[in-house]
C-alpha cells in the first residue's frame, strides 16, 4: 500500500503553507515564482528559464490533459519544486502519454498540492520573489518549520550557475534543409527547442554553441546570424558570455538577435544596466506595444530582470514597451543589425503574434539584407 504524501512550503521570512504532496519525495530549495498560463504547463516545467525556481501555478487545475515528449522545451523539468491548487489526473490528448504526477515523479520533482495559491500569489506580489524550501513526504517525516526556513534564508538565487546546468558542454550541429540555407549560431544559455524549430521549419541551419564559448570560437563558424537564447539566472553575474558578446559586437558582421536572457546580455554589451524585478513577467498574457508602429502584440514571458531605460546609450532605442508597468521589451541599434526583445517570440507555450520576428531575423542573414529594417 503506497504512503500518503504531504507537503509543506516554508519561506525565508516565516510563512508556512501546508498541503498535499505529489511528485517525488524529498526537500527542495527555490525562488518562488508565480506563473498566469492556464495551458502549457509542461513547456512551462521544462524552460530552462525556470531553473532554481519554485513554479506557483496561478490557474488552479493542472495536470489535466497529461504529459508527453511532443511538450518538452528541453530534455528535463528545469523548476525545482512545483506548487498548484490541484494536481487531476489526465483526460487524453493526442500529444501525451503519461501522467503528469508520474512525469514529475521520474525526475525528481516534488510537488505541493491542495493549496490556496491566491494567498501565496499575493505573497509574492507584495514582496516580490522570496526564497522558499519545499518538502514532500509521508507526514510524519517531514523537517521541522525551522530547519526549512534556515535552508529557504541560505539560499541565494542570483549566486548560482544555472546556465552552465541547463546549456549544452559540447556543440551540435543540425544541418539546414537545403545546402544554400543560412548557418545560425545559437548561443545556448539554456535554449528551449522550440528557438531551433523555429530556425529550422524557415530552411536554416542551427549550430548549438557552449554559453562560455568566446567570440572568437563563435567567429569561427563564420555564421549568417547569431541568436543569443533565453536561459535562467541574474545576467550582471555573467562575465563570460558578456565578454563574448561585446567580442561578436566589436569584431562580427552578423546579425545579432537575443531573446530573454539574451536581450539582457546584447543590452548589458551596449552598456546598459539590468535590474531585479519585484515578481517579474511569467506568462502568456503580457501585452508590449511597437513604439514606432504602435501594434500591439500578446507576448510569452518568463523572466526576473530587466533593461534599465534610463542606461539605454544614444546608440540604441527602445523598440517595445510593456503595456503594464512601462517596462523595457525591445532594443534596437540605431544602425547595425543587433536587436532584442524581452519576450519569446517562438512562445510554446502561448501566442503567435510575434512569430513574424523569426522571419525578420533570418531576412537580415541575407546578403541583400540593405531592406530590412530593425
Amino acid at each position: 500500500m503506497q504512503t500518503e504524501m504531504a507537503g509543506v512550503l516554508v519561506l525565508a521570512d516565516g510563512t508556512v503553507v501546508r498541503g498535499g504532496g505529489a511528485g517525488a519525495a524529498g526537500v527542495t530549495v527555490g525562488e518562488l515564482v508565480f506563473q498566469t498560463g492556464m495551458v502549457g504547463y509542461q513547456e512551462t516545467l521544462s524552460d530552462p528559464s525556470y531553473a532554481g525556481q519554485l513554479l506557483l501555478f496561478t490557474y488552479p487545475l493542472v495536470g489535466n490533459y497529461g504529459a508527453g515528449p511532443a511538450m518538452q522545451q528541453s530534455a528535463a523539468i528545469q523548476a525545482r519544486g512545483v506548487i498548484v491548487r490541484d494536481l487531476l489526473p489526465s483526460g487524453g490528448h493526442r500529444d501525451t502519454d503519461g501522467e503528469l504526477t508520474d512525469f514529475l515523479a521520474a525526475q525528481g520533482v516534488p510537488v505541493l498540492t491542495g493549496v490556496d495559491t491566491r494567498f501565496l500569489t499575493r505573497r509574492v506580489r507584495e514582496h516580490g520573489a522570496i526564497p522558499g524550501a519545499l518538502a514532500v513526504g509521508p507526514a510524519g517525516e517531514l523537517p521541522t518549520v525551522a530547519e526549512l526556513q534556515a535552508r529557504a534564508i541560505a539560499f541565494d538565487y542570483a549566486a548560482e550557475d544555472f546556465v552552465t546546468a541547463c546549456a549544452t558542454p559540447t556543440l551540435v550541429w543540425q544541418p539546414p534543409a537545403h545546402p544554400a540555407g543560412p548557418r545560425i549560431a545559437l548561443i545556448d544559455y539554456g535554449s528551449k527547442t522550440s528557438m531551433v524549430d523555429h530556425l529550422r521549419a524557415r530552411g536554416a541551419g542551427v549550430w548549438l554553441v557552449p554559453p562560455h564559448w568566446s567570440a572568437a570560437e563563435v567567429l569561427a563558424l563564420q555564421p549568417d546570424g547569431i541568436l543569443l537564447s533565453n536561459g535562467p539566472g541574474d545576467p550582471a553575474h555573467l562575465a563570460g558570455p558578456l565578454g563574448t558578446v561585446r567580442g561578436l559586437l566589436d569584431h562580427g558582421g552578423a546579425p545579432v538577435f537575443g531573446i530573454c536572457l539574451g536581450h539582457q546580455l546584447l543590452a548589458r554589451a551596449a552598456g546598459c544596466q539590468t535590474i531585479k524585478m519585484s515578481f517579474g513577467h511569467r506568462g502568456v498574457n503580457q501585452p508590449v506595444i511597437d513604439t514606432t508602429t504602435g501594434r500591439v502584440a500578446i507576448t510569452t514571458q518568463n523572466h526576473g530582470y530587466v533593461v534599465a531605460a534610463t542606461s539605454l546609450p544614444s546608440d540604441y532605442r527602445v523598440t517595445y514597451s510593456n503595456l503594464n508597468d512601462g517596462s523595457v521589451e525591445g532594443i534596437a541599434h540605431l544602425t547595425r543589425p543587433w536587436w532584442g526583445v524581452q519576450w519569446h517570440p517562438e512562445a510554446h507555450p502561448g501566442p503567435t503574434d510575434t512569430q513574424d520576428l523569426w522571419d525578420t531575423f533570418l531576412a537580415a542573414t541575407s546578403s541583400a539584407r540593405v531592406a530590412v529594417s530593425f
